[in-house]
């Protein structure tokens, strides 16, 4: 005979098999019942994206051309900024230079008149102003000369006139 035992492991093992197909066919039919729902809103979420993807590719497709065009002009737009500020930077630096240099030159025509000035000062005093100092110094002991004879011939004059009282009015 079969042991009991073997009957009450075969009879669990019977249970276990059939509490796991039910386990098993109600994990079937919730996934069958999920992937029917994900399916559902996946469909419904491609009927509403689908005129929006229409759309996109639509102003895409007319925004292409137009964002070439404006990609190019940019590009042109960037070279020729860049040659002008080129060349700005070359005549401001040219501009420097020729400044610098007329600024020496400037330097050079002042320091030349001032040292012309200085020079035509100096042959003014030199040819104008000794001969004149001369003559105002020949002039000026020729006054006191003169002055010195006239007034000894005042004296005289009122010496004779005045006679001896003449002379005490004289001393101080």
């Amino acid at each position: 005979m079969i042991p009991t035992s073997l009957i009450v492991f075969v009879a669990i093992t019977s249970v276990a098999v059939v509490l796991q197909m039910a386990i098993l066919l109600a994990l079937y039919l919730t996934m069958k019942r999920t992937t029917a729902q994900v399916e559902s809103i996946a469909l419904d979420f491609q009927r509403r994206t689908t005129p929006i993807i229409e759309n996109v590719r639509d102003i895409v497709a007319d925004a292409t051309p137009k964002l070439k065009e404006i990609t190019s002009n940019l590009t042109e737009a960037s070279a020729t900024l860049k040659a002008q500020a080129e060349t700005l930077g070359n005549a401001a630096v040219e501009i420097v230079v020729r400044a610098r240099n007329q600024v020496v030159h400037a330097d050079d025509i002042v320091s030349r008149a001032l040292d012309r000035v200085e020079k035509t000062s100096e042959s003014v005093q030199n040819s104008v102003l000794t001969p004149v100092r001369r003559v105002q110094g020949i002039m000026q002991g020729l006054s006191v000369g003169l002055g010195s004879l006239l007034n000894q011939k005042r004296q005289g004059r009122q010496e004779r006139q005045a006679g001896p009282a003449g002379d005490e009015g004289m001393f101080v």
